[in-house]
């Protein structure tokens, strides 16, 4: 099952991954005029809205990051 996790205060890094970091396997930006960042994993550890999350790409991809973190503004189940 996969969880789509919109993040507000998104930051992108290319730092190692974190032990709590969650697995990610896609990351979108819509640059719209209302922009929104997301995140989908199949992971079933994603936190409540309002907390703090970090995640992870699981494969390198030579994108200049590695690591998404951001606070959980919203989240469905697809």
């Amino acid at each position: 099952m996969t969880t789509r996790v919109y993040l507000a205060n998104a930051r992108v890094t290319n730092d190692p991954p974190d032990r709590a970091d969650l697995p990610v396997e896609r990351f979108f930006v819509n640059g719209s005029d209302v922009p929104e960042v997301w995140v989908e994993t199949e992971s079933q550890a994603v936190g409540e809205v309002g907390r703090a999350a970090s995640f992870f790409l699981t494969r390198t991809l030579n994108i200049g990051f590695t690591r998404i973190t951001g606070t959980i503004e919203r989240k469905r189940t697809k």
